[in-house]
């Protein structure tokens, strides 16, 4: 079976957030995986509007899966509701409940008026098993898939696409590479900058995300990898000296991490064209699926990172990585092994 991809994971989130707020309940969601912001979202919408205060005394419980037994839930789970509608059980760290491959009678037989929500923090079901093939048959499921670095940009333009606000491709990419591939964090950042910006925004700017959230764009990685790839050292120098008397906020490990993403591009570009001589520029673009701002980037940055060089690059990010989780770097902070392979880079 394949593999769920993040664009999945966010497609199947927002048809149950939809059929949620339009009060449409599913005896059974089986949340799963290891982006825990998809399964906490769901899961506390439950928790919050399937039944009112009053409903929630005797019909809404918490339970931990390593707390209970899959009997205990499927007893609990045949019970009526109390003066209400229905009745809600969260099954939290549902990955720890032992012989869980017993909820398939439960799952072939469920009771219509109770919500039953297990969720798997960080873990899948085995997708061989009868307990998958049965909840597939029966149960709302959502596999929660990590995003990649690379693919920051694309979501944060889409969810914010999802409240009616369009955000600047510049904006968008300032923001992933600041705030990583933490989605908890970065929708906190996003809403706190709903609230900061003028009310009535329809396009999210550089300038907002700048005053909103603190970025400087004249220190950022991204700018930082603008002046790598025109081969301006001068350009570099100040960013990387930035980086190093702020190792807190820019640690080593999430620099090479971004580089890694931004030369991955590159490499895929070079791998293409060499693959395809042929090729149109569109047509290359197509195949990345990168929309046009960020191609365009990897085009431009492709002109002094040839093939050779990004190869090497992504070999120095692998030394220096290791580097940096090893003894072997002596004294040496981690400003100065930026330094040194940056200048390895650019050699």
């Amino acid at each position: 079976m394949a593999k769920t991809t993040p664009a999945e994971t966010l497609s199947t989130y927002n048809r149950i957030m939809k059929d949620l707020k339009e009060g449409i309940y599913k005896p059974c969601y089986l949340l799963m995986g290891e982006e825990p912001y998809y399964v906490d979202q769901i899961t506390s919408f439950i928790a919050a509007h399937a039944l009112t205060e009053d409903e929630k005394a005797f019909n809404q419980m918490v339970i931990y899966g390593q707390d209970a037994t899959v009997m205990q839930i499927a007893d609990n789970a045949r019970r009526y509701p109390l003066m209400a509608s229905r009745q809600v059980i969260i099954v939290k760290e549902a990955q720890q409940l032992k012989g869980i491959e017993g909820l398939v009678s439960y799952f072939k037989a469920m009771n219509p008026s109770c919500v039953l929500v297990l969720c798997l923090m960080g873990k899948s079901l085995d997708k061989r098993t009868e307990l998958w093939k049965t909840a597939l048959k029966y149960c709302e499921i959502l596999e929660s898939v990590p995003l990649r670095d690379y693919q920051m940009q694309e979501w944060i333009t889409a969810y914010l696409k999802e409240m009616n606000t369009r955000i600047e491709p510049q904006a968008a990419s300032l923001l992933a590479d600041f705030l990583g591939t933490d989605l908890q964090r970065v929708v906190m950042e996003l809403d706190k900058l709903f609230i900061l910006i003028p009310e009535g925004t329809l396009t999210i700017t550089t300038d907002m995300v700048e005053n909103s959230v603190g970025i400087n764009r004249d220190f950022s990685p991204f700018t930082m990898f603008r002046h790598l790839t025109d081969g301006n050292f001068a350009g570099v120098q100040p960013i990387v000296q930035y980086f190093s008397d702020n190792e807190k906020k820019y640690p080593l490990v999430m620099i090479i991490s971004l580089l890694y993403t931004h030369l991955s591009r590159i490499l895929k570009y070079h791998a293409l064209r060499m693959e395809n001589p042929s090729l149109t520029e569109d047509a290359v673009g197509k195949l990345m699926g990168s929309n046009y701002y960020f191609f365009k980037e990897t085009l431009r940055a492709s002109r002094f990172f040839t093939f050779r060089r990004t190869v090497r690059a992504m070999e120095l990010l692998c030394i220096y990585d290791s580097l940096y989780k090893s003894s072997d770097r002596g004294e040496a902070t981690d400003g100065e092994l930026l330094m040194e392979m940056v200048c390895k880079m650019m050699a």
